[in-house]
């Protein structure tokens, strides 16, 4: 069942051509908050810890799509039970 709800949500990125996995404004607040970092990091170092915080966010944004879609089908049919 997981398959299906992460290619659901692939599928639902795809037609909202969103230009990477994550909104623009996910995209905005991660960099605030990695600002301070790269003035303690060299650039490389700095954009190795923006890409792994991304990848980080990219996977809970799908993981909470997954336990979401899966909440929301499960209240349904409690609802539809009735």
């Amino acid at each position: 069942m997981d398959k299906m709800i992460r290619e659901l949500y692939s599928d639902m990125l795809r037609k909202t051509e969103r230009e990477g996995r994550l909104g623009r404004e996910l995209e905005e607040e991660a960099a605030g908050l990695l600002e301070d970092m790269e003035k303690k990091l060299g650039r490389q170092e700095y954009e190795e810890y923006k890409d792994n915080a991304l990848y980080i966010a990219c996977a809970a944004e799908e993981e909470g799509f997954v336990k979401g879609f899966k909440y929301a089908f499960r209240l349904f049919a409690e609802c539809v039970r009735e």
